[in-house]
């Protein structure tokens, strides 16, 4: 006997949403949208993997003039939605380098090109930006919303006027997704004990926000633990590469009134080519990276239910740790999956 099984309640969520949105928003391009959000999840141009950001709005001139360091490109413009999925294909490699791709919606046409800010990696990014902006909430008959992949099985929708969904093609129902939730508590353990003023603070989450966005969009996996300040390693993470001095974001900019962005940027792609190495990164509550290339031995009688391979149960290896000063545990698979959990608190959360 066969069965044809379809996600229909995330068709009818998308079709809701953009409702809302837009009354007028044409079904033939909400028709293409659909079909489009379907692949998303593992979009692939010559093999190599694409998380696309996609922003639909009939404002995009007032957009990139209201925001900040805006730049936009128009590369194509249509009479009809036909060519809608070409154009994504000839877009969406630009999403590697965190280029957005708008759908100017026009009265009797659609624009195509990308978009950015041209601004600090300790500013927020051209997406945070336009979502939050009370300029753009508050304009009449303007709509704008953003359509992202997160990981390989979960498509977000967001617009300016506040609302969110997530669609979830996995078949666990515990895999909703809160990545800023996530991400959050893992930042604030990062930095719980570095003092400084807090619009510097604010800045230098902002940019650990940034660096692990493009974490969760390019590496594999990874895990990093945050230890105190004071950890003195005697056998859990002695495995790996310890730097004999630990890289400090803090001294790149906090302590002085002018930094170099070009110092910024390569300690960030440095931090992040650490986290796509094998093994465990290591830093501490005052955000200095201590070690990279970690690895712990997993005790395999204790991690009988736990799904996943050797990453998740190292992950789980250091959550049930009970070595002191071992903070919490960042955790992200290659297929995007990711949690933060505090050591501190770890009793009852699987």
């Amino acid at each position: 006997m066969e069965k044809n099984i379809f996600f229909l309640d995330a068709k009818d969520g998308v079709e809701t949403f953009l409702t809302q949105e837009s009354p007028e928003f044409n079904k033939k391009m909400q028709n293409q949208l659909v079909n489009f959000i379907s692949q998303m999840c593992n979009y692939e141009e010559e093999g190599v993997k694409i998380k696309p950001n996609i922003l639909f709005t009939n404002g995009i001139d007032f957009i990139a003039k209201t925001l900040p360091d805006i730049f936009k490109c128009e590369m194509f413009e249509d009479k009809t939605e036909t060519m809608f999925q070409s154009r994504m294909k000839s877009l969406a490699p630009f999403c590697k380098n965190e280029w957005c791709i708008y759908v100017n919606v026009k009265e009797n046409s659609y624009q195509y090109g990308i978009c950015r800010a041209l601004n600090s990696i300790k500013e927020k990014r051209f997406e945070d930006l336009m979502l939050e902006n009370q300029t753009l909430k508050e304009k009449s008959k303007l709509f704008a919303f953003l359509v992202a992949s997160l990981n390989s099985y979960t498509i977000t929708l967001s617009s300016i006027k506040q609302e969110t969904i997530y669609l979830n093609f996995s078949l666990n129902t515990k895999n909703t997704f809160s990545w800023k939730t996530e991400i959050g508590e893992f930042i604030d353990a990062s930095f719980s004990k570095l003092r400084t003023t807090k619009k510097k603070l604010d800045d230098i989450k902002t940019m650990f926000l940034n660096i692990f966005d493009r974490a969760l969009r390019n590496v594999n996996g990874t895990i990093c633990v945050v230890v105190d300040k004071d950890y003195e390693d005697k056998g859990l993470l002695s495995d790996g590469v310890w730097l004999k001095e630990p890289i400090e974001f803090s001294k790149l900019f906090l302590q002085t009134k002018s930094f170099s962005e070009q110092k910024l940027i390569a300690i960030s792609e440095l931090f992040m080519d650490m986290l796509n190495y094998d093994g465990i990164t290591v830093i501490d509550n005052m955000g200095r990276i201590r070690a990279y290339n970690v690895f712990v031995e997993t005790n395999m009688n204790n991690q009988k239910n736990i799904i996943g391979g050797a990453r998740k149960r190292a992950a789980y290896t250091l959550i049930n740790t009970k070595v002191k000063k071992v903070i919490g545990v960042y955790f992200q698979s290659h297929e995007g999956q990711m949690f933060y959990i505090p050591v501190r608190r770890n009793k009852g959360r699987s």
